[in-house]
C-alpha cells in the first residue's frame, strides 16, 4: 500500500524529532526508537539528506562484527532560535543553533527612558546581531551558507493577549501596552519573533530545566522591579485570551486599595521605605534593616506575598511555586516557613516553596526554548513532538561559568 502523505509527514516528524534531542543515531538505532521500519527509516534520511537538514558523520563504532553504522546528525546550523527577557532595569539576550548548542549569552541595561518605536528598533538591532553572529557561529567551514530559519521569543512585563501582539499592565515599561511597541518590532523582524509574558516564560525554563522540572502543576512567582506570576497545569503555561491568567500582582491588599505588586515589588518597597524615611540603597537592605519602621515594611511585603500565595493555591492547587527575580533573594527560609503557615491557617494544604534554579536567567532560558519548539515546528515536526523535545539547551555553557 502506498504511503499517503499524513504517513509520510507523521515519519519525518516521529524521526527529526529523535534527531533533534540529539545523541548518535544510525539508522538501526533510528529504528528502533522510532518503530519505524528500517525501510521507512532509510526514505526519511534519504529525503532529509537531499534538504540538506541532517548529515552523515563519522562510522557508530557498536563494538559488534559486522558492518557498522553511520551517524546520522542535525544539520545544526539551519536554525537559530533566539529569546530575550525584556525587564524594567535588564535586558537579556540568549541565541543558540537548531539543538541548543553553543548558547551565545549577553545582557544590557534596558533603555527605559525611549519611546515605543526607538525601544522597538533598539531590540530590532540586537536581535537581528544575534541572528547573525548565531548563525555564524554555527556555520561549517567546509559547506556553502545554508538557509537559516529564524525565530525569536521576547518575553514582557504584562500580560500579553493572545493575539500575541496586544499588551497591558506593564507598568515597569509602560510605554509597551498597546500594540505599536510590538507591531513595530515584528515588522522590523520580518516576523520572525512572538511576544509572551516575563513570568510565564520563566516558569517554562524552571519547567525544563530548573526548580520544576519535575512538577506537572506549578506557578512561578518573579519577584523583582515589579510583581508577576506565572502559571502551568499539566506542564502547559496558562496565559488566557487577554493573558491577565496568573496576573495576581493585581489583588487588592488593604483597606488602601494598594495591590500585591505595589507591595512586593521593588520599586513599591523602595517608596514605602522613603516613606518611612529609612536611609537604603536598594530593596535588599530593606530585609536586613533593623529599624522598627522597616520591619513594619517587610511585614507588610510578607502580608500581601500570603495573599498572592493563598489565591494561587485555592485556584490551581500547584505542588510547588518557584520563586524567582532579585527581590526573592531576601525571602529566608524563616519567611517562607511563616507563608506556609499563613496558608496553612485557612487551606487544608499549602504549595512547597522553592528558590529558582535558574536566578536571573529563567526567563530568557524560557523565551530561548520556546524559539526552538517554533524552530522544530517550522521543520515540520508535529506541535505535540516539538514541545517534548527536552534535551535542547546546553545548560552548562550558560550557568557554569556564565558567558557575557
Amino acid at each position: 500500500m502506498a504511503e499517503t502523505a499524513d504517513a509520510r509527514w507523521a515519519n519525518r516528524s516521529s524521526l527529526l524529532a529523535v534527531l533533534l534531542a540529539g545523541g548518535r543515531h544510525s539508522r538501526a538505532g533510528l529504528t528502533q526508537q522510532t518503530g519505524l521500519s528500517a525501510a521507512t527509516v532509510s526514505r526519511v534520511v534519504e529525503g532529509l539528506l537531499d534538504e540538506g537538514l541532517v548529515r552523515e558523520g563519522a562510522v557508530l563504532q557498536t563494538g559488534r562484527r559486522g558492518r557498522q553504522g553511520v551517524v546520522i546528525e542535525v544539520a545544526a546550523e539551519r536554525g537559530v532560535a533566539v529569546g530575550v527577557d525584556l525587564g524594567g532595569t535588564t535586558c537579556r539576550f540568549l541565541a543558540t543553533d537548531l539543538l541548543g548548542r553553543s548558547p551565545r549569552y549577553h545582557e544590557e541595561p534596558t533603555p527605559r527612558h525611549l519611546a515605543a518605536d526607538h525601544l522597538a528598533d533598539w531590540l530590532a538591532e540586537r536581535v537581528r546581531a544575534l541572528y547573525a553572529a548565531a548563525g555564524a557561529a554555527a556555520a561549517r567551514p567546509d559547506a556553502a551558507a545554508p538557509d537559516v530559519l529564524r525565530a525569536g521569543v521576547i518575553g514582557l512585563p504584562g500580560a500579553v493577549a493572545a493575539d500575541g501582539l496586544g499588551v497591558r499592565g506593564a507598568t515597569n515599561l509602560p510605554q509597551i501596552e498597546g500594540d505599536l511597541f510590538t507591531r513595530r518590532l515584528r515588522r522590523a523582524l520580518e516576523g520572525t519573533v512572538a511576544f509572551g509574558n516575563d513570568a510565564d516564560l520563566a516558569l517554562e525554563g524552571e519547567l525544563r530545566h530548573g526548580a520544576a522540572r519535575t512538577a506537572e502543576t506549578a506557578v512561578m512567582f518573579t519577584v523583582g522591579a515589579g510583581f508577576g506570576a506565572g502559571v502551568a497545569v499539566d506542564r502547559h503555561i496558562r496565559g488566557g485570551p487577554t493573558g491577565l491568567v496568573g496576573e495576581f500582582g493585581f489583588l487588592p491588599v488593604d483597606s488602601d486599595d494598594h495591590t500585591v505588586e505595589e507591595l512586593v515589588g521593588a520599586e513599591g518597597l523602595m517608596r514605602a521605605a522613603r516613606e518611612a524615611g529609612l536611609d537604603v540603597a536598594t530593596a535588599a537592605d530593606v530585609f536586613t534593616a533593623t529599624a522598627p519602621a522597616a520591619r513594619a515594611v517587610v511585614e507588610r511585603f510578607e502580608r500581601a506575598l500570603g495573599i498572592a500565595l493563598t489565591a494561587v493555591t485555592i485556584a490551581y492547587e500547584p505542588e510547588l511555586v518557584v520563586l524567582g527575580g532579585r527581590v526573592s533573594a531576601s525571602i529566608d527560609t524563616a519567611m517562607t516557613t511563616r507563608l506556609r503557615e499563613r496558608v496553612r491557617r485557612r487551606l487544608p494544604a499549602c504549595p512547597e516553596l522553592v528558590h529558582s534554579e535558574l536566578a536571573d536567567l529563567a526567563g530568557a532560558l524560557g523565551a530561548v526554548s520556546r524559539g526552538l519548539t517554533a524552530l522544530r515546528g517550522r521543520f515540520d515536526v508535529a506541535p505535540d513532538a516539538a514541545a517534548a523535545v527536552r534535551a535542547d539547551l546546553d545548560l552548562a555553557a550558560l550557568l557554569t561559568p556564565r558567558s557575557h
